[in-house]
This record gives structure tokens, C-alpha cells and sequence, in this order.
């Protein structure tokens, strides 16, 4: 099918730049660990670029060049917000003013930047689906074909139902990540399309195809399109119609490839060295390289030095080649033709027939397209799903149980109120829970959002109303378990209007926390109002605290808290019509009494009347609790009033606050906070101390120019380069910029693989591989999806799941000592996983330390190198280099066996990917033997590898040995083939062989290549695709020679003698290792202001907030039942507090897993002490300020052996939930399921501590429950304290009147009561009303609720004890799902339960292919 007729941009398009003064604003990636001064501040992040002057038509395909190219794509791209030019009119599309154009049409101009951010848990075909949807109205089947077309041209057909994934969710390949990401920009469907480095991570073969597509594309559509590309053949190359050229201030050239080599090379005399693609020939022009002589490489003559006649020499800065350039014959034509375009352009406005909808679909349908995927979002994250459906059963059949069969009784009344106030405050708690879902949501809505695929507020929307639904079926299934069991009113009435109620409220909840996490810039920032907001729907549902007790200052919060009007409804409807039984509270009572007539009795219930034996229900809500009836329904248009509010809140935040929270706004505020709150940066210029001090293995030293390290084997190859650039070692290059010595410890080492086969399920990832390495710079090449990644997790032995068979040896020795050989190898992922708070230095001498021989010299060497900033923190770091970053963590650590890298060039330009693979030759050369995947290799970087291993898809070896002698090879065996040595890339060569257009069946019968489908002329890999390389390779003479050729190698390494054992770094003791990885947590936490600030203001605000609502505390029965609640609140604010402290130890958590466990850099057992101590501290002192804010308020004792031993049981607290949360954590496989776990268990804790339901009305059997709760002995310790001796005097509402019988006063009528019950008479001596309190003192309150104030110090040990489980189910939970990983077991076993589950296992298997 032809994609074109479904693309409608602007007719006749362009671009023009006339002259044009551009002012962009960089990343602020400026704001480091230290201190800028004011001056500085006002100078970071400005970048201008002067006189630039091109115009792009429709169409075309214009390559851009240079440092600020990122920056100029960004302000194109937000035209009507950031770009600022001069002239006014100098930038023009078409005819129309560009930011009046950007403003009107904003979808018009689409960006796609190097980083792939999607849903992990949607497959391929769900994601394009979903983009289809959103761009594109058209009938379904319509929209099917064009999906199917499109993983066609791109190659993704076989990968369609697997899920995305990312960094830490298994799924599609890294290539293939990128195409879909491409994909996605494709259907954004715009006139301008800015490409910001769209290429990383493809291989040479499938960029190739992505610049054809977009060629194509560009003239089909007449659409603009401006390309930056770190890396390119000279094919891709030309594909391009135009090339722009920019320094760091002016333009330096614009024209077709053709005219901008004829200007640089044969005007201007800038010589190229053959060896450079075009794309390194240029960059090295923009980086002044071009007066260097390059030292030789391997092959090539060295090339002579420049003649002084050559116009070359005269250049010497940026102005002279923009002089040159605008003496130029094409800098005349094109001035002419812009100026002339602008001085036509008279218009003011933009053309009316310019403008088009921003949005292709109408907003039912976005809604529904939206609403349609959160659904796929839940059911691909099944451990989220099954965490959340396992809660509330588990949940409803405890409790359910806990207040089973509640008698219809006055103490039975209150249990009701307790069961609904569990009810209410259970599904608070789950929706909280959703928070870090939302925050992980937020960088995917975005990207889509600026993609014009929807409304922000739309997304709100659907994901509101999933929430809402799958919400239901959880409220649904709570309902009917709890509802029967607790035996409540089996009337379809009062169980509806229960259901009703709880789920309307549950939707209000989940609004309502989706609001707080919209208009809060981080996940602390959202648990700190979160936290504050759970508090006020607690305490002020009207159940902790009843209306008629809550202080004055704070009743207005009752009638804002939805909570209050559901807790009045759900109750009523309950009671309502009930008679409650009053034997249990009948005073007086017992033997004495019974042969007295009930006139003389009371019952001591709110509500009760004289004479009656039973209070009505009515009159207990009304005059106990202030509810009537009649508010029902008045209560239920209030909860959808409040409902509707915080739904219209979420909408306009998504739209106008969450769209701030740039990563750009948040350090531009944080540069105002630091600038006029300077008490705000706790950092000092001059404190740049390393991680590691004297104490250490590295000390802060001055870098030293040239070292050596001796090698037991192979003696150190160290040259010390002179400047005279004519002496030169014919088989070596380094970089010119760097004279450093580089020497590394290696041993010469034959390690070879097998037969090696790595099955995950039914998919075979690697088939039948064999080959080895020994010194040498290895290359391992296929196309994207080969498995290149997986067979590098193989030999490493990284692999974490499937099953892999074969052989892997050391000097022919099968290889035992895995732990060494991990040591012994370093390896640079693919994924740039680092802690952001740490510096550049800090992050190298972690690796260095720990996995190195602590050589704090060679980090100096290593950072020049790849030109890292030390002092930058790595949040602060471009992509580019976070990638040289990778690089340098696994360098600094001298691996003496083998070095890994995955696509260590990938994103780098030219010259930084030169630098590189010139580095990685130069420790080939030492006897270092390197195995790297590579994409898109110039013929310069190609040539410094020394041999390549070849895979073509399915993970088969098709080739192993020498890149030249592999294009013989390819050619001698099928004579279509042609290869020019002087001209063609070598590597592209064979990956356009066995791309994949490579198939085992004859053409007739096989899919046709893609590049076909565009119009391309055939390649040369076209004609051999009946060949099946494989099997051919199997049976070739070439690989038998390899297996001589290591037979031969491996009998030189063994006589040697040489274990490789006895090389491995000694790892630093345990305990050096918990002191250096608790100095790095220190430092990342000590750095996040933001996280610092949330926790003690979120203690601080919960502190004064619950100290005021509980203010002065009365010494009435009132206050009694108050003191219960005040502890209980106390222990509430937890839960937003372990929410905050897992939010930041998944940090390290993740880079753990991803990296530092994959390189055995320290003992997993060290990353959890490490985050305990380093939390501890804070979680003291937060707590500290929680006290000291709440208890003065609330009018208690303040004694030390009262106040005192209250805050040390409140500090173990603070430990408790400390330990409890980073248990949950370390135990969970998500941050999403982890906050599911703190809703369940909080709330199972919580709910067997006697304060919701008394110990009196356990069930038999839920006994043992309030023994091993946790909050049993804190509430009991605490409410004891303060309670203990504390006087109690009744106020006239709370005594129970009574009648003495004739000729007796009420103190004679009242004393066998009194004597065997206990309480006090207001009246001894009278003998009418006996005013009787039921209480004396705390310490009788105490005695009713099971508590004691002399179990106080026996409370304190078991809550040690509480702390010492956390703490060690934290290991064990940890060893369980990351070491030994029983989750997966855990989900096939539910699967296996659930038949639509075991059926979409099948379909959507999230291990089809590898990362």
C-alpha cells in the first residue's frame, strides 16, 4: 500500500533563514554541585549563532552539522516559546512569519530526539496502534494495513506482539526501540521534521533504510526535513539533498554535498585523509582538526604534512572559515534567493489556507484511544495488576473476618463505625499507592503530547476513568466479601447504597491524588501534600474526631473532606433503622442488681434514654455522632460535587502546571533558589572532596603524565608520543589531544566459546555460536535484533534467565571460577545507568575502588581522555556523555581478561567515536583482548578492529575472522557479489550481506527486501540472498583454519602457565565497601535538596497539624478516646513517609541491579546496609521535629519519664517504618507493586492493634494477630504513657444517669457497681440522679482497652524485635527476588491458574527478544 496519501502537510513548504541572529538557550546542565555566582548564573545557558542564511524546500533532506544543531532543533521546535531572533522576519516558513507559524500550528513542526521513551509493558503493535489512532481517522482495517507496512519497512514485523521495554523491563532490542521511536515521529505526520540524532543505536544497514524511508517520506509528503547524525557512510551521506554547516557562532557553509566538498576541499585546500567517511571529514573541519596531521593507520601511509601554500593554514578560528564562506560563490546564491523570499513576504498574519487542526481526530476519539490504552497498560504490567487484586482479597477476607458476625449491640455500633472508617480510609491508601505509576507515566504523555497526538488533559481523563473502573471491580470484590462477613445489614437497600458510596468515594480519591501528583514537580514533592492530605481525611471523617469535639480553628477542613460526608452516609444508612441492644452497658449491673426494675438503670450509650434497655440507631448517629439520615443523598450530590471539582483541577493542571516541570524549569528555579536563598546550598565551592579519603584505597592527588603498571605475562606497552608528528609506530594511533601513557595490566588469555545456545521459552536467541578471542580488538557486527547484546550477556555470564548450553573456556580449560572471570572483565552496556547526584570523579572512582586496583591517577587519564567534566554531576551530562561516562566506569577498573563493550560509539560523533575505538586499539595493543558490538562504523573506525564475528538474525555466526579477508570471503562465494576496496565501507558490506534482507528461502518465495519498497537501486546483498551464510560458514575451510588457529593459541597459553585467577583484583574487605558505598548514598541524598525538604516538612506539617487538631487535649472521657487517636495518627503519617524513602532508594536500587550486580562491583548485602545507614539519621532527626511540633500542642505530661520515654519509642518507631518500607522495597520487583504492599500490610497492621476494633471483640481466632502486630505495642506504649494516672473528670454529656432505690443515696445504691467496675459518682450524698463516670483515671480507660502502663519497657523490646525482622526480611526478600528471582515462578504459577492468562502468554511474550 502507498503510506504517502495518508501524509497532508502544507503544501509547498520551506524553511528560509535570511540573515537571521539566533539567541537559543541551552540545557541548563551549568547547575553542579557547587556554588554559581550571581554573575555566572545570569551568562548560563545562552547560546547565539550569527548570520545564518539557507533556505530548505519542500521535500529535501537537509543534513545540519555542529555543536549547536541540538539547541537550534529545540528552539525551531518550540518557536513560539523559546526561539528569539533578530532580524524580525529574518526566519520564515513559506511566506508566513516563523513564531506567528510555530504558534498557530505547532503540529506542523515535529521533533525527534536520541532518547526512546515508551510504555514498557505495551508490544510493538499496541504502541503504533496507538499513534495511528491519534493521527490518522481512518476505518480500522485501514489503519491495520498501515501499521503492518510500517513494521515492514522498518523490520519489525517478527518483534510486533513483544513488549517495548526499557532499561530495566525486558523487551525489544535497543535498535529496535529506536525504530519504533521513529515510527511514532513519522505518524506525528508534520511539515518540518527535526531528527535529533534519530539514528543511535541503529546499525548501519537499517539507518541506511531510516534515511531512504525519509527521503521518501520527504518527497511524498513535501515535508522539510533537518537531520543531525553523529555517525554515516558516505551512502547515507548521500542521501541527503542539502548540508548545513554550523560553528559554535556563525554558519559556516550551506549547499549540496557536492558544492560543500568542492568549497572545503578543493577551495579552501582542506586535504581529507582517505581512510575518513565524509561525515569525519566534516566534523573535523567544525572542530579545527583539520590543521593536525593525523597519526597512520593501519594500512594506510602516513599522509604528508600540509603545504604552507594552502589556503588552509590561513584559517584559524570559526570567523575566518564564516569569512570564507560569505566570499563564497554559494553564499551569494543563496542571500539571494532568501532575501528575496523575505522581501515578498509582506504579510503580518499567517496565510489562512497555512493553518490546519492541530489535532487530526476528534476528542472522543483521543479519549477513547487513550482510555483503550491505560487498559493494555495494566494488563501487560500483570505484577502491578495481580499486587492490587491480591491486596484488596486478602484485605476484605481479614478484616471481613476481624469483624465478623458484629452483634447488633451498642459495642457493636461502634465496631460498624470502625468498619467503615477501615473501609474508607483502606481505599485512601490504594489510591495513594497509584502515585509513582502517575510520575512514571509523565515522560511517555509528554513526548506524545508535544507529538500532537492528544490533549494533555485528555490523557488525565482516560487514565482517571480506567483508574475509576478498575477501582470498581476492586470496590465490588472488597464489598461483597466484607460485607457478608462482618454480617452486616442484609437488606439489597443497605448493601448498594454501601457499594455506591465506597466507590464514589474510592473515585474521589483517585482524582484527587492524581491532582497532587500533577501539580507537584517530584514524587517527595507529591508525598509531602499527599501526606499532609491523608491526615486531614482521617482525622476529620468525623471519626477519630467527632464534630462536636473538633477545635474551632479546624472544623471547616470536616465539610472540605469527602471522607466526612461518605463516613455520615455509609454509617446512617446502617444504623439508621436499628435497635441496639444495651446489656453490655447497662449501669448498674451485675448480681446485686438484678432484681432492681430498669427505672433505676441507665444505659451508657450516646443516644440512650432512660427506662429502655436498647438505643435506636437514629439516636445514637444524632446525638453522638451528629449524623442524620435525611443527609444521605444530600452526601452523595456533595461526593460528586467534590468528584467533578477534582477532576476539573487534574484536567487544568495536566494542560497548564505539569507541562512546567521541565527538567530545563526545574533547574532554572533551582538556580533562583540558590541565587536569593543562598542558605539553600549547603555546598561550598571549595569542598569538592573525593568519595574515597585517606582512609581509602584513593587519595586526592595531581594527575601524573606517565605511569606504568607491570604485567606478569605480557610486559605494559607504554609509548610516550612525541610532537614531532613523523615519528610514528606504523600499527599504532592515539589521540593528539591526550599524551597521557595508558597502560594496563593484562595477561594473554584465550577465551573461546562453543557451540553456544541461549534459549528464553520456544525462541532460540543464540544458535550454535563458536569462536574466541585472544589480544586484539574484536568487532561483533549484525544487524539490529542479531542478538549481538544477548551473546555479549552470554560470554559474560550476565545471562539472568533462559537456558544456555555450550562450552565457554579459558586456555581451553572450561571455566569454573566464575566469580574471578567476572572481576576480571569489564563490560560497557548499552544503557547509561548512573546515579544522577553523583560528579563525573565520583562515579569513576566508585568502579575504580571497588572492581579496580584503586589507581585514583588513572581517573585523571581516563576523564581527559573522553573529555568528561569531573565536577559536572551526571544528571547534568548530555546523552553523548553519559555514554563516554559508561565508557570510562568500565576503564577505570583495567580488566586484565576480556573487555565488553555494547555499542560503545553509539550517539558519539565522528570524532569522539574515533577517539574511542583509537583508545580501545591502543589497550588491544597492550595484549588487551576487547570484544565490541558496533553500529554504523565509518571506514576509519572500522579499520583499528582486527577482527570481526559476525551475526546475521537468530543468532547465527556467519563469518569470524578478518574484515578484509571477510569481504573476500563474501565475494568468493557468491561472484554477484562486487566489493571496492578503495571506495566501499567494509562494514557495511557485510551487514548489507546478512542484513536483513538475508533470508534461507529463494527469492521467489521470500518477502521482499524493504529498501525495495522505496525505490532504491538493488544493493549488492540483494543477489545473494538464496545463500544461507550459516550453514555455509559451518562447512567452510575458513573456519576450520579458526579452529587451528586456537587450537595453536590456546597450547601457547597453557604452557605459559599463567592463571588468569591470579591477575583479579583484590576486591576492597566488606566493610571498606559498606564505608565507601554509605559515603556515595550520603552524598546523593545530601544533594537532593528537594527530598531533604519534603521529608522534614512533610514531619513538620503532619506534626502542627495533628498537634493543633488534638490541641489542649481534655480530661474527659472525650479526651481519652482522643489520646487513642492522636497515637494512632501519629503512626499514620508513615505510610507517605515510606512512600518518599522508597521513592529514593529505587535510585540506587536500579542502577544496582542494571549495572553494579551484573559487574559484581560490591556484595548486594552492602547496597542495603549502605541505604539503611545513610536513611537512619534523617529519619531520626525528621522525627525529632515531628515530636517536638505535635506532642507540646496537645497538653500531655511533659516529664522525661513521660515526654521522655515517648519520644525514644517514637524515635524506634521512626526505625521501624524505615526498615518496614525499605523491606517492602527490596522485596518487591516495582516501585508501582512495593507501594501496593505499604497500602496492604500498613492497613492488615494497623487493623489488629485494638484501636479500630476492640481486643474484646476479636474473633477466636484473629487473637494471635493483635499479639504480632507491630502497632499493638507502639499504641499501647504510648496511649499508656500519656494516660497513666491522668485524672478523668466527666463532662455533664458524658455521665450516665442512674436512680437510686428508695432510702438509699446514690454513693450506697452506686458501690457494688463502682467497687467491681470501677468509675466515679459526680455526687455521693444525693438521692435522686446518680451523675455516674465510668472513669477515675487513665489507667482504668487502659485497663478496658487491654493496655497497661506497666508493659511499657516489655513493649520497647518487641519493638526491637519488629525492627531486627524488618531488617532481616529486607535480606531475605531481597535475596529472594533479585538473587534467587521467584517473582517470575510466582507469575507463571498465577498464570498457569488463570487460563486468559496463560492464553496471552502466548501471544504477548515479553522474552521473544533480547535487550
Amino acid at each position: 500500500m502507498s503510506l504517502s496519501k495518508y501524509f497532508n502537510p502544507i503544501p509547498d513548504a520551506s524553511v528560509t533563514f535570511d540573515g537571521a541572529t539566533v539567541q537559543l538557550e541551552e540545557s541548563l546542565g551549568a547547575v553542579q554541585n557547587d556554588e554559581e555566582s550571581a554573575s555566572e548564573f545570569k551568562n548560563v545557558g545562552h547560546l547565539e549563532i550569527s548570520d545564518i542564511t539557507f533556505r530548505a524546500n519542500e521535500g529535501e533532506v537537509v543534513l545540519v552539522l555542529g555543536n549547536p544543531t541540538s539547541a537550534l532543533f529545540k528552539g525551531l521546535f518550540h518557536g513560539h516559546k523559546h526561539l528569539k531572533y533578530s532580524p524580525e522576519g529574518s526566519i520564515r516558513f513559506k511566506d508566513n512569519e516563523y513564531k506567528q507559524f510555530a504558534s498557530k500550528c505547532p503540529h506542523q513542526i515535529i521533533y525527534n530526539n536520541e532518547q526512546d521513551i515508551h510504555f514498557p509493558y505495551l508490544t510493538v503493535e499496541q504502541t503504533i496502534d496507538f499513534a495511528l489512532s491519534c493521527k490518522f481517522h481512518i476505518p480500522k482495517q485501514e489503519r491495520i494495513e498501515m501499521r503492518d507496512e510500517l513494521l515492514k519497512e522498518f523490520g519489525l514485523s517478527h518483534v510486533k506482539k513483544t513488549y517495548v521495554g526499557n532499561d530495566y523491563v525486558r523487551g525489544v532490542s535497543g535498535g529496535e526501540r529506536k525504530r519504533i521511536s521513529i515510527i511514532e515521529t513519522f505518524i506525528a505526520n508534520g511539515s518540518v521534521y527535526l531528527w535529533d540524532n534519530s539514528t543511535k543505536g541503529l546499525d548501519s544497514a537499517t539507518a541506511l533504510e531510516f534515511l531512504s524511508i525519509t527521503q521518501k517520506m520527504a518527497k511524498a509528503t513535501r515535508s522539510v526535513n533537518f537531520v543531525k547524525i553523529s555517525q554515516a557512510s558516505d551512502k547515507i551521506v548521500s542521501k541527503f539533498d542539502k548540508i548545513l554547516m554550523l560553528g559554535d557562532s556563525f554558519q559556516v557553509f550551506y549547499g549540496t554535498m557536492e558544492e560543500c566538498l568542492t568549497h572545503f576541499h578543493d577551495t579552501l585546500q582542506i586535504k581529507k585523509n582517505p581512510n575518513d567517511c565524509i561525515i569525519e571529514y566534516l566534523t573535523s573541519i567544525l572542530n579545527f582538526k583539520f590543521k593536525e596531521t593525523s597519526n597512520s593507520i593501519v594500512g594506510l601511509d602516513t599522509p604528508s604534512v600540509v603545504s604552507e601554500e594552502n589556503q588552509a593554514l590561513n584559517i584559524n578560528n570559526e570567523t575566518d572559515l564564516h569569512t570564507l564562506w560569505i566570499q563564497s560563490p554559494y553564499y551569494k546564491h543563496w542571500k539571494a534567493i532568501t532575501s528575496k523570499t523575505v522581501q515578498e513576504c509582506t504579510r503580518k498574519d499567517v496565510n489562512p489556507d497555512d493553518i490546519s487542526p492541530i489535532f487530526s481526530i476528534p476528542l472522543k476519539t483521543q479519549l477513547k484511544t487513550c482510555t483503550v490504552r491505560a487498559f493494555e497498560r495494566i494488563i501487560g504490567d500483570r505484577n502491578y495488576l495481580i499486587s492490587q487484586f491480591v491486596s484488596v482479597v486478602v484485605q476484605s477476607l481479614v478484616i471481613g473476618s476481624l469483624f465478623y458476625n458484629i452483634p447488633l449491640t451498642t459495642i457493636g455500633s461502634f465496631s460498624r463505625g470502625s468498619l467503615t472508617f477501615f473501609s474508607i480510609l483502606f481505599f485512601t491508601f490504594l489510591s495513594l499507592a497509584d502515585m509513582p505509576a502517575s510520575f512514571q507515566r509523565q515522560p511517555v504523555v509528554r513526548k506524545h503530547v508535544q507529538l500532537h497526538f492528544y490533549y494533555n488533559w485528555v490523557e488525565t481523563l482516560a487514565t482517571n476513568f480506567f483508574d475509576c473502573c478498575s477501582k470498581f471491580i476492586l470496590v465490588v470484590i472488597f464489598t461483597i466479601i466484607l460485607y457478608f462477613l462482618a454480617h452486616l445489614q442484609y437488606n439489597a437497600a443497605r448493601f448498594f447504597i454501601f457499594l455506591l458510596f465506597l466507590s464514589v468515594y474510592n473515585f474521589c480519591m483517585v482524582s484527587l491524588f492524581a491532582l497532587t501528583a500533577l501539580i507537584a514537580p517530584t514524587l517527595s514533592m507529591a508525598n509531602l501534600l499527599a501526606g499532609i492530605l491523608l491526615l486531614a481525611i482521617a482525622m476529620y471523617a468525623s471519626y477519630v474526631i467527632y464534630m462536636k469535639d473538633m477545635h474551632p480553628w479546624f472544623i471547616w477542613i470536616a465539610y472540605l473532606n469527602p471522607a466526612m460526608f461518605a463516613m455520615e452516609a455509609i454509617l446512617s444508612n446502617e444504623l439508621f433503622n436499628l435497635k441496639l441492644d444495651c446489656h453490655e452497658s447497662i449501669i448498674p449491673r451485675g448480681e446485686y442488681y438484678d432484681n432492681i426494675s430498669f427505672s433505676h438503670k441507665a444505659c451508657a450509650w450516646q443516644g440512650a434514654t432512660l427506662g429502655n434497655d436498647y438505643v435506636r440507631g437514629r439516636d445514637y448517629l444524632k446525638s453522638g455522632l451528629k449524623y442524620t439520615y435525611h443527609h444521605v443523598w444530600r452526601n452523595f450530590g456533595i461526593i460528586i460535587g467534590f468528584l467533578c471539582f477534582f477532576l476539573f483541577c487534574s484536567l487544568l493542571a495536566a494542560e497548564y502546571i505539569t507541562p512546567l516541570f521541565t527538567r530545563e524549569n526545574l533547574l532554572r528555579w533551582n538556580n533562583y533558589l540558590k541565587r536569593y536563598c543562598p542558605f539553600l546550598n549547603s555546598q561550598k565551592k571549595n569542598n569538592k572532596s573525593a568519595i574515597t579519603n585517606n582512609d581509602g584505597v584513593c587519595t586526592p592527588k595531581t594527575p601524573i603524565a606517565n605511569f606504568s603498571t607491570s604485567s606478569s605475562s605480557v610486559p605494559s606497552v607504554s609509548h610516550q608520543y612525541d610532537t614531532d608528528y613523523n615519528i610514528k609506530h606504523p600499527d599504532e594511533t592515539v589521540n593528539n589531544h591526550t599524551k597521557e601513557s595508558v597502560a594496563m595490566e593484562t595477561q594473554k588469555h584465550v577465551i573461546s566459546w562453543k557451540n553456544i545456545n541461549y534459549t528464553i521459552g520456544d525462541k532460540k536467541l543464540i544458535n550454535d555460536a563458536s569462536g574466541y578471542i585472544s589480544s586484539g580488538l574484536t568487532a561483533l557486527m549484525g544487524e539490529s535484533g542479531a542478538g549481538k547484546t544477548t551473546l555479549l550477556n552470554v560470554l559474560s555470564q550476565r545471562t539472568e534467565s533462559g537456558v544456555v548450553t555450550g562450552e565457554l573456556l579459558i586456555d581451553g580449560q572450561p571455566l569454573t571460577n566464575i566469580d574471578a572471570f567476572r572481576r576480571s572483565i569489564g563490560f560497557v552496556q548499552q544503557q547509561d545507568v548512573h546515579l544522577e547526584l553523583l560528579t563525573v570523579r565520583e562515579s569513576l572512582e566508585i568502579s575504580c575502588v571497588l572492581r579496580g586496583d584503586g589507581d585514583r591517577d588513572y581517573l585523571g587519564v581516563v576523564s581527559n581522555l573522553l573529555r568528561l567534566p569531573s565536577e559536572k554531576l551526571v544528571a547534568d551530562l548530555s546523552p553523548t556523555q553519559r555514554k563516554l561516562l559508561s565508557i570510562g566506569v568500565e576503564l577505570v577498573t583495567k580488566p586484565s581478561l576480556l573487555l565488553f563493550l555494547d555499542e560503545p560509539t553509539s550517539g558519539l560523533d565522528a570524532e569522539a567515536a574515533l577517539t574511542i575505538v583509537q583508545f580501545l586499539k591502543k589497550l588491544s595493543m597492550q595484549g588487551q583482548a576487547i570484544l565490541c558490538t558496533i553500529h554504523q562504523p565509518s571506514k576509519s573506525v572500522i579499520s583499528y578492529f582486527d577482527n570481526i564475528y559476525l551475526l546475521k538474525r537468530g543468532g547465527e555466526c556467519v563469518y569470524f575472522g578478518s574484515l578484509p579477508n571477510a569481504c573476500d570471503y563474501f565475494v568468493a562465494h557468491d561472484r554477484r557479489l562486487t566489493f571496492d576496496r578503495e571506495m566501499d565501507n567494509p562494514a557495511d558490506f557485510v551487514i548489507d550481506v546478512v542484513g536483513s534482507g538475508s533470508t534461507n528461502i529463494p527469492m521467489d518465495d521470500a518477502e521482499k527486501p524493504t529498501s525495495s519498497k522505496i525505490d532504491e537501486p538493488v544493493s549488492y546483498h540483494k543477489q545473494s540472498d538464496s545463500i544461507n551464510w550459516a550453514e555455509l560458514w559451518q562447512s567452510s575451510p575458513e573456519k576450520v583454519r579458526v579452529a587451528d588457529d586456537l587450537l595453536l593459541l590456546e597450547e601457547e597459553a597453557r604452557k605459559s602457565g599463567v592463571d588468569f585467577t591470579t591477575s583479579v583484583w583484590s576486591p576492597p574487605s566488606y566493610m571498606e565497601q559498606i564505608k565507601l558505598i554509605t559515603k556515595r548514598q550520603y552524598i546523593c541524598t545530601k544533594r537532593d535538596m528537594t527530598y531533604v525538604f519534603a521529608k522534614y516538612a512533610l514531619n513538620a506539617g503532619a506534626g502542627l497539624f495533628i498537634g493543633f487538631s488534638f490541641w489542649r487535649t481534655k480530661h474527659n472521657i472525650n479526651g481519652l478516646q482522643d489520646a487513642i487517636f492522636l497515637c494512632f495518627m501519629m503512626l499514620c503519617v508513615s505510610s507517605p513517609l515510606i512512600n518518599q524513602v522508597q521513592d529514593k532508594a529505587l535510585q540506587s536500587k536500579e542502577v544496582y541491579i542494571a549495572r553494579e550486580a551484573r559487574s559484581n562491583t560490591y556484595h548486594w548485602t552492602v547496597l542495603l546496609i549502605a541505604q539503611t545507614i545513610v536513611e537512619l539519621p534523617l529519619a531520626i532527626s525528621s522525627s525529632t521535629l515531628f515530636f517536638l511540633c505535635c506532642y507540646f500542642c496537645c497538653g500531655f505530661e511533659t516529664s522525661a519519664r513521660v515526654a521522655g520515654v515517648f519520644y525514644l519509642n517514637y524515635i524506634l518507631f521512626s526505625m521501624y517504618y524505615l526498615s518496614f518500607g525499605l523491606w517492602l522495597l527490596y522485596s518487591a520487583p516495582d516501585l508501582q507493586t512495593a507501594a501496593v504492599f505499604v497500602a496492604f500490610l500498613y492497613s492488615f497492621t494497623a487493623s489488629f492493634c485494638g484501636v479500630m476494633q476492640p481486643y474484646s471483640l476479636f474473633p477466636r481466632f484473629w487473637t494471635f494477630m493483635y499479639r504480632v502486630s507491630p502497632y499493638t505495642y507502639f499504641i499501647e506504649t504510648f496511649v499508656s504513657l500519656l494516660l497513666h494516672d491522668r485524672e478523668v473528670n466527666c463532662s455533664t454529656s458524658e455521665m450516665v444517669p442512674s436512680q437510686p432505690v428508695m432510702g438509699q443515696t446514690c454513693g450506697q445504691f452506686m458501690k457494688p457497681f463502682i467497687d467491681e467496675f470501677g468509675g466515679k459518682l459526680h455526687i455521693n450524698n444525693t438521692y435522686t440522679v446518680c451523675a455516674y463516670c465510668m472513669y477515675t483515671v487513665g489507667d482504668d480507660f487502659l485497663a478496658q482497652e487491654n493496655m497497661s502502663y506497666h508493659h511499657r519497657w516489655r513493649n520497647f523490646g518487641f519493638e526491637w524485635v519488629f525492627v531486627c525482622f524488618n531488617i532481616a526480611a529486607m535480606f531475605v526478600g531481597f535475596y529472594l527476588t533479585y538473587i534467587k528471582k521467584i517473582w517470575p515462578s510466582v507469575i507463571d504459577g498465577i498464570k498457569k491458574c488463570i487460563p486468559s492468562m496463560r492464553r496471552s502468554k502466548t501471544s504477548h511474550n515479553p522474552n521473544e527478544q533480547s535487550v
